[in-house]
């Protein structure tokens, strides 16, 4: 029996493949046009659970008209006829409830509850996923990763429930509620009047409140967006919030937020809480109109005893149905403004739009050729300002200049990470926009000043998108970045060890040091043609600095590397220096060229040998990352 209930089960779950790709952005805060783009993969379970709900309510009609005629049967008929003139009947009614009303509600519910709620959940969120992967870089830097993550995984949750509760309470109750009008027509239309009247009434006061429950629900919504927001921004900087702000501050931070929530619940819970009362009060007003009837009906004798107990039973049925269609609705509209909320980021256009038939990068050499790119964020000032520059292939070059100078822009926008608003950025001679961006990050390895990793086994930390590697290649990789002991001593809380150890969010189990090493093991394995080094070894101690030194220079032979570094000691033996300042390039050649013109870096190379880092003077130098 239990394999039996599996296979079923487990049909009703494989009727959708939920993991197919949309077309595009999905209209951005536009509900309706958002669900029905992803409607289509769900044809199937939605057209079945449409049939199933519409046999599951013509089958309550049918128990509720035969109860009348039960009484009838047992009015007119004698005990002892009763089984002779009705025992097919009554065998029949047994049956519907026993064995034919239970498989229809099993198949209703294993289409709604797996079929639909499995599958269009993991829908929703596969697509949700699929496009904010393809943002840039640069559009994860507009807003907190923790809110973004809990849109995505919670619209799964939104949008299904939208087309669930549309599914199975709305269309249970439309299809009720027809039946119910037809079987009251058949025995006197005028039976039928009161319940028009009152649906009439009903619908009315739903278009009347429903809206303002969306209002409401997505201001609410976007109040605990927030409430999330902050939480997860504190909680992921919370060494830093716990040395600069009081244990008080930290809380009444919170308790403003949590007020304001409070305030928004209340007053959506507000508008509930009128709109049960109200619901409760027209519950009433069918029972007495449709009693009512049946019984005057009966005192004229128009209807039998029958039809004035199924009146009873049919007007509290439909005073249960209408309580339950009301809440169903008012928690569609609840999640619809939900979902509105979460397309505020869910939905947002590509800010660097992808070329649909873009070839892969054709990489041969890695010369790369910046022509008068400006890039300043949208603003009027930074960034950079018309930047030209060649590096061969091969060449290795070093970037200096002090903060803000615009090294760190240049880098991003080689990545793609930004899209520049002015000129090119080109590689082997292609436009890196008309690329696609995968091939483009395939053929770049990168170690940043602030080394991430993700929460994951220090080995998947190093083979990060290279599922194919070997143990004994990513060992090799870890040796060169001098991380491979430290690794092997390496323990996490659940036990796990050396290279199965996970290591936190963000690497947060690991020092500074020991996280860049992970993340020069990484660019090491890759081995990708070009090499971008952002303050790679900076969070190394000097003894670890000049080993690591010696195995990058091993590493970089034939690649063409871009090296941004504080430090000038570090990229003084590198092919050519790019000096940079205000965004702009003030200063190129070998580092003995840039010593002999006496500019920029000659100035920051005698503060840095000279040992005045720290002084007011020479703060440049101190904030040149």
């Amino acid at each position: 029996m239990f394999r039996l209930y599996d296979r079923a089960t487990r049909t009703a779950l494989n009727l959708v493949d939920p993991f197919v790709h949309g077309d595009g952005t999905p209209p951005a805060t536009t509900v309706w046009p958002y669900l029905r783009s992803h409607l289509r993969p769900l044809r199937v379970i939605i057209l079945l659970s449409l049939l199933m709900t519409a046999l599951a309510a013509s089958v309550e009609v049918w128990l509720i008209s035969y109860a009348g005629r039960l009484i009838d049967m047992l009015v007119d008929s004698s005990p002892a006829a009763i089984w002779r003139d009705h025992a097919g009947s009554l065998i029949f009614a047994a049956l519907m409830l026993i064995v034919l009303r239970p498989f229809i509600q099993f198949l209703r519910h294993a289409v709604n509850d797996i079929g639909l709620d499995c599958n269009g959940a993991s829908l929703f969120r596969y697509r949700a996923h699929a496009h904010l992967t393809r943002q840039s870089v640069g559009w994860f830097q507009e807003d907190l990763a923790g809110r973004t993550a809990s849109r995505l995984v919670l619209m799964g949750n939104y949008a299904t429930a939208v087309i669930f509760q549309s599914l199975n309470a709305v269309a249970f109750g439309a299809v009720y509620m027809i039946g119910i009008v037809v079987f009251m027509a058949q025995t006197d239309v005028r039976l039928a009047i009161p319940l028009l009247l009152w649906a009439v009434i009903y619908g009315a006061l739903m278009v009347w409140i429903v809206p303002r429950v969306v209002r409401a629900m997505e201001t609410f919504m976007a109040s605990k967006s927030a409430l999330l927001g902050q939480v997860v921004d504190v909680f992921s900087n919370f060494d830093t919030v716990s040395l600069f702000a009081s244990r008080k501050e930290i809380e009444d931070n919170h308790t403003d937020a949590l007020q304001f929530t409070r305030t928004k619940l209340f007053e959506a819970r507000q508008i509930s809480v009128g709109l049960r009362v109200t619901t409760i009060w027209l519950e009433g007003l069918i029972i007495v109109a449709f009693v009512g009837c049946g019984v005057w009906f009966w005192s004229q004798g128009m209807a039998t005893i029958g039809i004035v107990g199924t009146t009873i039973a049919l007007s509290l049925r439909i005073a249960n149905l209408a309580e339950w269609v009301m809440d169903a609705v008012g928690r569609i509209f609840e999640q619809v403004g939900s979902v509105r909320e979460a397309l505020q980021t869910l939905a947002q256009p590509m800010v660097i739009p992808h070329e649909p038939d873009a070839p892969d990068l054709d990489l041969r050499a890695g010369a790369i050729e910046i022509r008068s790119v400006g890039h300043h964020y949208g603003k009027q000032d930074g960034g950079l300002e018309s930047v030209d520059l060649s590096i061969a292939a091969g060449e290795r070059i070093g970037l200096v200049g002090p903060s803000g100078a615009g090294k760190s822009t240049l880098v991003n926008l080689i990545l793609r990470f930004h899209a520049p608003e002015t000129g090119q950025v080109l590689i082997d001679g292609q436009d890196v926009a008309h690329v696609t961006p995968d091939s483009l990050r395939d053929s770049i390895g990168m170690v940043s000043q602030q080394a991430a990793l993700l929460n994951r086994p220090v080995r998947d930390n190093i083979a990060l998108g290279q599922s194919d590697v070997s143990q004994d290649a990513i060992e090799q990789a870890a040796r060169k970045a001098h991380a491979h002991d430290f690794i092997l001593g390496l323990e996490d809380s659940k036990g796990r060890r050396g290279y199965d150890a996970h290591v936190g969010e963000r690497g947060v189990k690991l020092s500074g040091g020991q996280r860049q090493r992970v993340a020069l093991a990484r660019v090491i394995l890759k081995d990708a043609p070009i090499m971008i080094l952002d303050e790679a070894t900076s969070a190394l101690d000097s003894t670890v600095e000049a080993e690591i030194q010696s195995a990058l220079h091993e590493v970089m032979e034939g690649k063409t590397v871009i090296a941004i570094a504080h430090r000038l000691s570090t990229i003084a033996e590198l092919d050519r220096i790019v000096v940079m300042d205000e965004g702009r390039i003030v200063e190129k050649g070998t580092h003995d060229d840039l010593l002999a013109q006496n500019g920029l870096y000659a100035t920051f190379w005698a503060r840095q040998s000279g040992g005045i880092i720290g002084t007011e003077d020479g703060n440049q130098t101190g904030d040149m990352s």
